[in-house]
């Protein structure tokens, strides 16, 4: 079944789609038909109650597609970005069992992982209620893509493979450790940034960001007491701005 939803920003949006359909965020999947603006309400469509694909029909499926979503699960699941942003603890927490969509998981990154690279290699570790998967070879250029969009289109069709029954499991993809490695440039750029922002005594504005990446910076510097960081702009020009804390 689906359903459209509209709302401010896309957060808004998915939670006015939950509460109309009565479903649970963990139980739907979300694709964004429209990411609003200042004069203009965000529209996504919700997704549920769909029956399971088979791994050879999740390969059919059109990447290049996926690749040109406004935003990607990662994008929605970091729009709520604020750095003291407080989560309220969930009185029971189900633990899942992930073996199945493990193993599913593996043989869609290895089928898809063969095509470009015949000696490319999937690996996944299972948390509490998640699962990361990585794929290591010598030539996964093409799946990773520009600035690694291959990787979040992958990513979205590798969260296609859960089933609503599975419960709320999440799953995240690496390929030969870009996301590790682009992480990592993010954090010491935070850092360096911080830095700066305070030899000088003003505010510093990063370059545009993708909400996830805007995460990871605000998530960096939050225990800092000599700047603060706060995301401003709209649309593919929202960036993070670096502020020194002047001391009384």
């Amino acid at each position: 079944m689906q359903l459209e939803a509209t709302g401010k920003n896309v957060e808004i949006a998915i939670q006015n789609g939950l509460l109309e359909c009565g479903m649970k965020r963990e139980d739907v999947q979300v694709k964004v038909l429209e990411s609003g603006g200042l004069f203009k309400k965000a529209k996504v469509l919700l997704i549920w109650g769909e029956e399971e694909n088979t791994v050879e029909e999740q390969a059919d499926i059109n990447i290049e597609q996926a690749e040109n979503n406004e935003e990607t699960i990662e994008d929605i699941a970091a729009e709520t970005e604020q750095k003291d942003e407080s989560i309220e603890p969930e009185k029971k927490k189900r633990i899942v069992d992930t073996s199945r969509l493990e193993k599913r998981g593996i043989e869609f990154l290895s089928g898809l992982a063969k095509l470009v690279d015949e000696t490319a290699e999937v690996k996944a570790t299972a948390g509490e209620n998640e699962i990361s998967f990585s794929i290591i070879g010598g030539k996964l250029g093409k799946l990773i893509g520009y600035h690694g969009e291959n990787i979040q289109a992958i990513q979205m069709l590798l969260s296609g493979l859960k089933l609503r029954s599975e419960g709320p499991i999440r799953m995240y993809l690496d390929i030969d450790g870009y996301k590790e490695n682009k992480n990592q440039a993010i954090i010491d750029l935070a850092n360096k940034t911080a830095e700066q922002a305070v030899k000088i005594e003003r505010n510093i504005h990063l370059d545009p960001m993708n909400a996830y990446d805007r995460r990871i910076v605000h998530t960096t510097l939050q225990n800092r007491d000599d700047v603060t960081t706060e995301s401003t702009g709209e649309g593919e020009k929202r960036h993070v701005v670096v502020k020194p804390i002047f001391k009384k």
